[in-house]
Order: C-alpha cells, then sequence, then structure tokens
C-alpha cells in the first residue's frame, strides 16, 4: 500500500516553501506519542494497520509522517537534494513544532523506524536525549552490512529487476528525484562508523536508557539473526518479536500491531524529563548546529 488510508495533515517547514505530510490517531492532547518513520521509499501508508488497531486507546497518540518527496509531502527544489540530513533535519522541526508543543503538555515520546526510518531513529535519540522514552525499530539492527544494502531493494524487485526510475515512482508513490537519489552513496550524509563489515550506529545509542524493541522478519536479508543478537547483547532487556517467514521490512500484522501496543501499555507516561539534565545532553553532544547548518545548506536558507 503506497497511498494511506487516513486523511492527511500538512506541517509548513520553517525558512521553506515545503510541507511535511503526516496521519495520526488518538487523542491530539495526549502525553504519550508514538512517532512512526517509513522505510526508505515508503509512505506514511506503511503504517495504516498500527494506527489502525490504535485507533480508541485511552491516552496514545500515534503519528505516521512521510519524508519529502514521498506521499503527499513536498518533493525538494528541483526534486534534487534528498539526503539524511535533510530527513534529519525535517524531522527534528516536526518534532519540535507538532510532538513537543511549545506551551503544551510534557510529552512521552516514542519512536518507531522501519529500515532507513529506524537509523533516523537512532539520530533522533542521540539528538533529543531524553526527550525520546522509548525505540522500535523495524528490521533494522545497530548495524548495517555493506551486503544488507542490496536487501533494502528486494522488496521492490520485479521478476528479479528493479522497474525502471519512472515505474519505480509510480508504483510506490514517491518523486523521481528521490528514487535516483536513494541510489547515490551520497545520499547517507550523516557522520556514521564503519568497519570492513558495514555501517555501525550503536554508538548513538551509547546513552539511551529506555526500552528497546525490535521486530525482525525471519528471512530478512538486512536484520539477520546476528543483527537481532547484536541487539540483544547490547540491550539485555530488549524484546523482540519476529514475524516468520517474512522477509524485509516486517509487516504489520494483527500480532506485530498487538505487540506494539502491548509494549507501550506497559511503559507508563513519565512526564519526569528536568531541564538541566537536557540542557547538560545538549551541550555535551553539540549535534544540532552541524545539523542546522546542513539543513540550511540543503533548503538555502
Amino acid at each position: 500500500m503506497t497511498t494511506s488510508q487516513f486523511p492527511a495533515r500538512f506541517y509548513p517547514l520553517p525558512h521553506t516553501q515545503r510541507h511535511l505530510a503526516y496521519s495520526e490517531v488518538g487523542d491530539a492532547s495526549s502525553t504519550h506519542v508514538l512517532l512512526c518513520l517509513p522505510g526508505l521509499l515508503e509512505t506514511r501508508a506503511s503504517f495504516d494497520a498500527l494506527l489502525q488497531s490504535a485507533q480508541g486507546v485511552r491516552g496514545l497518540r500515534v503519528i505516521s509522517v512521510e519524508q519529502c518527496g514521498r506521499g503527499d509531502s513536498s518533493p525538494l527544489l528541483r526534486d534534487e537534494g534528498y539526503a539524511m540530513s535533510v530527513y534529519l533535519a525535517d524531522t527534528l522541526a516536526f518534532i519540535n513544532q507538532v510532538v513537543l508543543r511549545e506551551g503544551g503538555p510534557v510529552t512521552r515520546l516514542e519512536v518507531m523506524g522501519t529500515s532507513m526510518g529506524g537509523i533516523l531513529a537512532m539520530y533522533l535519540a542521540h539528538e533529543l536525549g531524553s526527550r525520546v522514552a522509548g525505540l522500535f525499530f523495524n528490521d533494522i539492527g545497530l548495524s548495517l552490512h555493506w551486503m544488507s544494502i542490496y536487501g533494502l531493494y528486494d522488496g521492490m524487485k520485479v521478476q528479479g529487476r528493479l522497474p525502471e526510475p519512472e515505474a519505480l515512482a509510480a508504483q510506490l508513490n514517491v518523486s523521481l528525484g528521490a528514487v535516483h537519489a536513494v541510489q547515490l552513496p551520497a545520499h547517507f550524509d550523516l557522520p556514521y562508523r564503519k568497519d570492513w563489515k558495514g555501517m555501525k550506529f550503536g554508538h548513538l545509542l551509547s546513552h539511551f536508557e529506555g526500552p528497546v524493541r525490535l521486530i525482525h522478519g525471519g528471512a530478512s536479508g538486512v536484520c539477520p539473526p546476528q543483527q537481532v543478537r547484536e541487539m540483544q547483547q547490547e540491550f539485555a532487556q530488549c524484546e523482540v518479536f519476529e514475524v516468520a517467514g517474512a522477509a524485509h521490512p516486517a509487516p504489520f500484522t494483527p500480532a506485530v500491531c498487538q505487540f506494539v501496543l502491548q509494549a507501550l501499555s506497559q511503559v507508563p507516561v513519565d512526564a519526569a524529563f528536568t531541564a538541566a539534565k537536557q540542557a547538560r545532553e545538549d551541550t555535551e553532544r553539540g549535534f544540532w548546529p552541524w545539523i542546522k547548518r546542513r539543513y540550511q545548506g540543503a533548503t538555502g536558507t
């Protein structure tokens, strides 16, 4: 599914003529929010089953947002310049204005990320510190092996081959520029660690103290068993749910949706995030100025 059954809402990004599209269910004033970030060329529609299951759950607000050039979100100027730093800056702006609203209630923010969205969730947790209270990863581990990158495209193939870019863009409801960009090395322009095996992101969560949950496909080429073990070794209390026989990414079956909602209900809403702790974390990281500079360069502001 590439078109959401839920109506689109629009957030105008500051200093640009663009907007991000998102859907949400639940009480808009709830202090407990689950923010869902789609995968590489996914739209917010990929979370429709989860939003459907979350309707009517008291005290919970679930939001799915799509990145630029996907679904109903604006493409970038001239449909070029798509990169991870742009997605991260856009998402941070969205969180600060839509989720952690100034003057609104203190929010317990948990983030669910599929594939690329899961990697973005790690950067968000690193940047926002204790304001991210919990994480869900859909078929992505703390590292991404070079060979696994090819697995990101397996689900898009038809008879073993990727469709032409124009056909793929139409099929996935994304812009042509986004399709071209995700195939280029420059698309991943955030700082990361690497070794001969691949890209490593675990250091981004070295100070993360909230609950971590991993959903993975039993036949995934992106999050194979060694990635699951690595996550469990790093986070001893990590809850794992395997979707038997599923490739990448894991689908939001009724059982997966139940797992997510049950995991959320086990964590009490806690507004005890102190300004002093956050100020110390922001000073130590110094990460937002880098993102801000990169974002301004991408938008021409």
